[in-house]
């Protein structure tokens, strides 16, 4: 591939008329690229998103974490020659996101001061939100009806902030944790769920949310209806049976929403009946879970690889008997002591 032709592809890469063996011959081009030519790409891909403005200030620091964390993703020659450009300024900053976003598929940048309107409205909405349920670790899941007639439906280790009335043009939640929702139509009030530095907007359907903070991903699953999922600058439909994805590589940086189809909602929806359903998940997944469902601590060994587990328990088999399984099926060596759980590798 030439420069002129690695032109002609960004052009159709920002139309999304490419194919992947294009997309392919075009990454090859860029690990041998100038700075020069990759200055050139990026001019072209930054004409073509007028919506790509920074603030006279330069990029927010969340900003520049994203673009950092993109960064590493990157061929190492490609990432000297833009770590390179950095030192020069915003326009600099403009060309590393361009470049970050036709490497990696998909843009990361954004309008900052749009972003910055939303995270004040997000601020201003939070603020609103005077009621609290919560369920603690270990205890028992919690059903409440909202407001307006939804009802929701708690799960362990999981916190729902909601006002005492829903008034205005919208009905707003906060959660963290998770919980299965029942909304209530109101085609002139849409109800939106606020998790993590992410939302689901949505008129009226059935769908779960897992948004615990110290998990890796959010999960946002819908059972019927449609959805709409945001984080940051992304948002993608929901559609029944499929199952949304924030991964969170690094506090505080989520990554692209990935779409997972064919979800089994009763695989997802088993903890409403006090049941666990390991589903092809990792066993460090399912410890966590078994961490908030019992109360307890679990620590793991360095040299547990996190296998991916497929059990059925009930939350009344207790933690000794899931424990106890986990310890053959996984060749496992667990020791309980009080509220402490330790996992290694068995010898």
């Amino acid at each position: 591939m030439k420069l002129k032709e690695a032109q002609q592809f960004v052009a159709d890469f920002a139309k999304g008329h490419y194919s992947p063996a294009e997309h392919a011959i075009f990454l090859q081009w860029v690990k041998g690229a100038s700075a020069s030519e990759l200055d050139v790409i990026a001019d072209e891909h930054e004409a073509m998103h007028e919506q790509w403005v920074v603030s006279a200030t330069g990029p927010s620091p969340e900003w520049v974490v994203a673009i950092e964390n993109r960064l590493d993703r990157l061929p190492l020659k490609t990432k000297k020659a833009l770590v390179v450009a950095m030192r020069f300024g915003i326009r600099a900053w403009i060309a590393v996101a361009s470049v970050i976003a036709l490497v990696v598929g998909g843009t990361v940048w954004y309008n900052q001061s749009e972003q910055s309107a939303k995270t004040q409205e997000r601020q201003q909405m939070l603020a609103t939100l005077t009621q609290v349920t919560a369920v603690a670790r270990g205890g028992e899941q919690q059903e409440i009806i909202l407001p307006d007639g939804s009802k929701v439906v708690l799960n362990v280790a999981s916190t729902l902030k909601y006002p005492a009335g829903f008034t205005g043009t919208e009905r707003v939640v906060q959660l963290s944790g998770e919980a299965y929702f029942e909304v209530t139509q109101r085609p002139k009030m849409p109800f939106r769920v606020l998790f993590r530095d992410a939302e689901v907007k949505v008129l009226g359907t059935h769908f779960n949310i897992m948004a615990y903070d110290n998990e890796p991903v959010s999960k946002a699953t819908l059972i019927d209806g449609s959805v709409r999922v945001e984080c940051g600058s992304q948002g993608i439909t929901l559609y029944p049976g499929e199952q949304g994805e924030i991964p969170y590589p690094s506090p505080g940086a989520a990554g692209p929403i990935r779409v997972i189809p064919g979800i089994d909602p009763a695989a997802v929806l088993a903890w409403k009946n006090g049941d666990l359903k390991f589903d092809n998940i990792g066993l460090y997944e399912a410890l966590r879970i078994l961490e908030r469902v019992y109360n307890v601590d679990i620590q793991i060994g360095q040299n547990v690889p996190n296998t991916p587990v497929t059990a059925n328990f009930t939350r009344s088999n207790g933690l000794e008997y899931i424990l106890n399984h986990f310890e053959q099926s996984e060749n496992l060596h667990i020791v309980t002591n009080g509220k402490k759980v330790t996992v290694t590798l068995a010898t």
